[in-house]
């Protein structure tokens, strides 16, 4: 004997089954694009950083204290965005004019732009971003940020993003679940009126069948009981 198989439950199956499908690459997708819109945010920070730096007068040899050893510290990093950037400035000369920050003491070059080094013992990766002042090259400013600093604040925004999906999907299953139901009304109606047939006395069906699949099942029963009729 056959286990009989609800039409309700197999299109519910399928229903979200292709939801969770789409949901899935939609989450996937959201996560992939937070995370690179992070990073692209940090480098936009690095950046601002530098040119403010740039724009400013730097004393020579000029060590900034640790944020750490400041009066009032904790309140000067209270948001869950806000990152420790360690800054470097360098004269033509690879003279250090001024330091502050946590990240190790970075060799001198000329290079201009984004790079991720590998700084202090045991290694540990740094995002920097360096600029020269200009043409003259008399200034050099280096902003860095922890990579896992950096990663972390990527994850988060990331999650972010994609946890409304989270909330987002059991609301609509729920609601694919009822819009299902709701449009099989007509054929559980129709389904009870040909249960409550009497084949030894079977009556037309004259429900109000308006469901053009419905037809060809209502008019071959009505033409059948018709002809039992005679």
């Amino acid at each position: 004997m056959r286990t009989q198989i609800s039409l309700t439950a197999s299109l519910m199956a399928w229903a979200l089954g292709a939801l969770l499908i789409v949901w899935g690459c939609f989450v996937v997708l959201g996560y992939k694009t937070g995370i690179h819109e992070a990073d692209e945010l940090t480098d936009g920070h690095l950046a601002s950083v530098a040119l403010l730096e740039l724009a400013g007068h730097i004393a020579p040899s000029k060590v900034l204290p640790e944020v750490g050893g400041l009066p009032g510290h904790i309140d000067l990093k209270s948001h869950d965005y806000q990152r420790s950037m360690s800054v470097l400035v360098w004269d033509a000369s690879g003279n250090i004019l001024m330091r502050t920050g946590e990240a190790p003491l970075v060799p001198f070059s000329t290079n201009e732009g984004f790079e991720t080094l590998q700084l202090g013992t045991p290694a540990v990766a740094w995002r920097a971003f360096s600029r020269w002042d200009g043409p003259a090259h008399t200034r050099r400013v280096m902003v860095l940020l922890n990579a896992v600093e950096r990663d972390e604040l990527a994850k988060d925004i990331a999650e972010q993003v994609t946890e409304p999906g989270f909330w987002l999907l059991p609301v609509v299953a729920l609601a694919l679940g009822l819009a299902i139901h709701r449009g099989l009304r007509p054929l559980y109606a129709l389904s009870r009126d040909v249960d409550a047939l009497d084949i030894h006395q079977p009556l037309p069906l004259h429900g109000p069948y308006l469901q053009h699949e419905f037809r060809a099942v209502v008019d071959s029963i009505n033409t059948l009981a018709e002809r039992l009729l005679e």
